[in-house]
């Protein structure tokens, strides 16, 4: 019997980072911009961008990228939010 290894991520979501993740893509939509767009402005991945505005942080390679990525984010889009730490797993402590 052969043995695979998979090499997943923990998912780093909860329903709160989903609804915030709505928020930002609600007011990118509203500025007009695609998610290419506002990464090529901010020179981020656009996969990050997809990440927070899917409230998924397992796309970032490390706690502190997803809280600059998303301050950053957050400031581009003059938004008032909090960072909502996701990232109990001992990964990423």
């Amino acid at each position: 019997m052969q043995s695979i290894e998979l090499n997943a991520r923990p998912r780093l979501r909860s329903a709160y980072t989903c609804k915030i993740g709505k928020v930002f893509q609600k007011r990118r939509q509203l500025l007009s911009l695609t998610e290419f767009e506002v990464s090529s402005k901010l020179y981020v991945n656009v996969n990050y961008i997809k990440g927070i505005e899917h409230g998924d942080y397992s796309v970032f390679p490390a706690r502190i990228f997803a809280i600059q990525y998303f301050r950053k984010y957050a400031d581009f889009l003059e938004l008032k939010l909090n960072f909502c730490d996701v990232f109990n797993s001992k990964k990423y402590s």
